[in-house]
């Protein structure tokens, strides 16, 4: 939650909450009602209220007219309002979803009614997507659209792949699949991962041009001149991990943070700019991404297919623009191919199976090799480079045109 507000008991009575429901006129074409069908509380562990709502004709796409939830609780006289966009992150979307709200703490009455009422809004409501602006270093979080297809076509435009970043939720609790039955060319068995914590990862690899706006300069090197691929829109590479998180920082350590705008390397001049900690994905979570739920060899299936990865076979020995290919079933885009990208672990053969959760890095003050993932294969038509569960390795300090990255964020 976004709140912030003290985990504190309430009292029991607030189990005794009454639904209420409200329609609106029309914010678009057709007229949206939302339900309050349920309110919940998880007593007696914390004052945790769980929303159950019902919208219908929800997010309309065809003309980018957004809505956003505000939910309205009367507890004993008292008002309460909870903002869908910039507290609950509910979904604005047509279905019955749920949503939790923290309640003040020493909150204490038997009488309770709760309404909810869509406005129309710049964005869609919710937090599936976190966007931020690389001029500025403004936050905001947007929700998915009526589908995974519609949120895809709004993010694949040049904005974010220049001006702005944007990066998918991966939701806390959730059960991820890892590792497969051909792994190559180091163990990897196959287990499920329980996450106890909402992640985010780019939406696209870091492109040349986000590199260029963070850190004034590109050191890419596959950047000449290929119709329809605009080098600004073109992953990022020739980058070090060192020059990412600072050489002098193990792989289990923070980012030392920086004491002023313009300093540093690119993870401390994003994270002085937003007051968030960007930082690399560990090999887990960035397979759970490339993955998306999917069992198989590959994210798209068992069999190898050029056509859906920026390789060798089909590039030109070229880079393409981010987002040229299908993206996966998150809406995640080069998942495999175009480049390499840098995961925050220390390169091990070790069966990452066995690992304690997703969210702690491989480290081993002796190992220099780092790991990498996505296969970029532009050197081979090496099939195995872009399986799921394909770990590659370079030294920290080395560059070459075939390394890149994408960011990630573990939320609170």
């Amino acid at each position: 939650m976004h709140n912030g507000i003290a985990k504190t008991k309430i009292d029991t009575r607030l189990a005794l909450v009454a639904a209420a429901a409200m329609a609106l006129a029309p914010v678009a074409k057709s007229a949206t009602t939302i339900t309050v069908d349920s309110v919940v509380q998880r007593w007696p562990w914390n004052n945790k209220l769980d929303i159950t709502y019902t919208v219908t004709d929800g997010q309309d796409v065809s003309t980018s007219s957004f809505k956003k939830i505000v939910f309205t609780a009367d507890i004993g006289g008292t008002t309460y309002t909870i903002d869908g966009v910039t507290d609950v992150g509910a979904s604005a979307n047509t279905g019955t979803h749920t949503v939790t709200w923290t309640a003040p703490s020493g909150v204490k009455s038997d009488s309770c009614t709760m309404t909810a009422a869509i406005y129309a809004a710049t964005a869609p409501s919710g937090d599936d997507y976190l966007v931020v602006d690389l001029s500025t270093g403004a936050k905001s979080y947007e929700g998915l659209l009526a589908t995974q297809a519609d949120s895809n076509a709004r993010y694949n435009v040049a904005t974010y792949k220049t001006s702005k970043m944007v990066l998918r939720k991966i939701p806390g609790g959730g059960t991820y699949p890892t590792g497969d039955n051909s792994n190559y060319p180091t163990s990897n068995s196959a287990r499920t991962w329980t996450t106890d914590r909402d992640y985010y990862v780019g939406v696209f690899p870091v492109t040349q041009g986000q590199y260029q706006q963070i850190t004034g300069s590109n050191p890419s090197t596959r950047n000449w001149t290929a119709t329809g691929n605009t080098i600004s829109y073109r992953p990022v590479e020739h980058v070090s991990w060192d020059d990412l998180r600072l050489s002098t920082t193990a792989s289990s350590s923070p980012i030392p943070a920086v004491s002023a705008s313009g300093t540093g390397t690119f993870f401390q001049r994003l994270n002085y700019m937003t007051g968030l900690y960007f930082d690399l994905p560990t090999e887990i979570m960035s397979e759970i991404a490339q993955r998306a739920g999917a069992t198989t060899v590959y994210y798209w299936g068992d069999a190898w297919d050029t056509s859906k990865v920026v390789c060798s076979a089909n590039s030109g020995n070229c880079t393409f623009a981010v987002g040229s290919k299908e993206p996966n079933a998150w809406g995640i885009y080069d998942a495999a191919g175009n480049t390499r990208e840098w995961c925050l672990d220390d390169y091990t053969s070790e069966n990452r199976a066995t690992r304690a959760d997703p969210f702690t890095p491989f480290c081993a003050e002796t190992v220099s090799s780092k790991a990498s993932h996505g296969g970029g294969g532009f050197g081979s038509s090496n099939a195995n480079a872009f399986k799921a569960s394909y770990i590659s390795n370079g030294g920290h300090a080395s560059v070459t045109n075939d390394d890149g990255f994408r960011v990630a964020l573990i939320a609170d």
